[in-house]
């Protein structure tokens, strides 16, 4: 969202202090940051940590990162809603989430099971031959997605689950970095706006997920797109959204593990397949942030460890939180925190088994520690992982810092594998790569 420059003014003038200490000190070499962050990265950093500090009450952030941009420059947008389905015979949605939930836990976990609800998403493209400024064409819904359609070049299907901490955020907010990534696959994006906590918390987020990947598997009459076969289809996210991706797949796992082969969908059985990657940016992996990283790795992100930062009891109240009854954290009930489709660091190795290749890539951010044992995990149960660390980099920096070696590296990565895994196939069983240790690259520090 472009700022004007009275609200740049408003948001860093009260920061103006430490930009001016931080500036002063990398320069000179003499702070902490300054062996494995440039300027440019410390003084970012920095000002973000500063504007956390300083909690407003959800709603209001919220609302804020709900703004529309607005569609412009080199992508194409079709806005569309997933209808909800109606099933009321056999395995529904919302019954296959539920019996998983509760094959993974241990009984003590508390949840309310959603109702099952339309899912709104946006069709995501790259449009090649404009300018960043250009309008968006004055066509319907459906003529932008057959325009996005004639751009893209290879099979490759993106399921996108926007970050935001599970509160904040939608595809909206995230129609840059998503629209480059369907570039950097010559495919498509489906962004999904999945409902958002406080008020749909666990396992809301989840079961919008599944709606939306099962309507690419079988879409409805009505629905744009044909239907999609699962080993053209990637998961991928940031952030909450790793961490939804990450739930998801091992809600399919499970439902697989127990047997069951199809969900009815709209009066059709489903066939539950996996997809055939899934890319994560900086997934969150552990709700609870327990990790050691949080703390040791505070330093050079802006995410701030607890207990200073995370504590929603502490966020100042309005109409949406404090909830009732209350709860300790926005997303889930304290009982549920460590159950696996919650916090997926809690799922056993045993329980990735069969997963799809796997790419993961953090920076030297608070989630490190967390990102790398689900990773662990992963590779002990035989997935193919890929797992980069860029050194010195904060959460999320290849959205933050697109522009940097750093950040242009991230992404190209991600991209790749997205596009060997959705398109090329060589990610796939049987083609030799799917097995073995991780691949794990440290990446070192790269002037911005």
């Amino acid at each position: 969202m472009d700022l004007s420059p009275m609200t740049l003014a408003k948001v860093l003038l009260p920061v103006t202090p430490i930009l001016l200490k931080t500036a002063v000190l990398n320069t000179l070499s003499l702070s902490l940051n300054a062996g494995k962050q440039d300027l440019r990265t410390e003084l970012t950093v920095s000002v973000l940590r500063e504007l956390l500090k300083k909690p407003n009450p959800i709603g209001k952030t919220q609302r804020g990162s709900l703004r529309d941009p607005g569609i412009k420059g080199k992508m194409w947008i079709s806005k569309i809603t997933l209808p909800r389905p109606e099933d009321h015979e056999g395995i529904t949605p919302r019954d296959a989430l539920d019996m998983a939930i509760k094959d993974l836990g241990d009984g003590s976990e508390t949840y309310t099971l959603p109702g099952t609800s339309a899912v709104e998403a946006e069709w995501t493209g790259y449009r090649n031959g404009v300018d960043s400024d250009a309008p968006r064409p004055d066509l319907s819904e459906e003529e932008q997605y057959r325009q996005l359609m004639s751009e893209v070049r290879s099979k490759v299907t993106v399921l996108y689950f926007h970050g935001g901490v599970y509160v904040a955020m939608d595809p909206a907010s995230h129609r840059l970095p998503v629209s480059y990534l369907a570039k950097l696959t010559s495919g498509r994006c489906l962004s999904v706006r999945y409902r958002l906590a406080p008020q749909h918390p666990f396992p809301t987020a989840i079961l919008d997920g599944l709606i939306a990947y099962l309507s690419l598997l079988s879409p409805t009459p009505d629905s744009y797109h044909t239907a999609v076969s699962p080993s053209n289809i990637v998961f991928a996210g940031d952030s909450a959204g790793g961490n939804l991706c990450l739930s998801l797949c091992q809600t399919l796992l499970t439902l697989q593990r127990k047997g069951i082969r199809t969900i009815r969908f709209h009066g059709r059985d489903v066939t539950l397949s996996l997809p055939t990657g899934i890319a994560l940016n900086s997934p969150w992996c552990d709700i609870s942030r327990a990790m050691p990283s949080c703390h040791t790795n505070a330093t050079y992100d802006y995410l701030i460890p607890p207990p200073d930062f995370g504590l929603a009891a502490d966020l100042p109240a309005d109409d949406i939180w404090p909830t009732q009854p209350p709860r300790v954290d926005m997303y889930v009930n304290a009982t549920a925190l460590i159950h696996p489709l919650v916090s997926p660091i809690a799922a056993k190795p045993e329980l990735w088994r069969g997963a799809p290749p796997t790419y993961m890539c953090a920076g030297t951010e608070a989630l490190e520690d967390e990102i790398a044992v689900v990773a662990r995990h992963m590779d002990e149960a035989g997935v193919y992982v890929q797992f980069d660390t860029y050194e010195g980099m904060p959460h999320c920096f290849g959205m933050i810092f697109p522009k940097s070696p750093m950040g242009r590296e991230c992404i190209k990565s991600l991209g790749e594998f997205i596009l060997e895994a959705g398109d090329v196939g060589i990610l796939d069983k049987g083609r030799g790569r799917r097995r073995g240790r991780p691949v794990r690259r440290w990446l070192s520090k790269i002037r911005l």
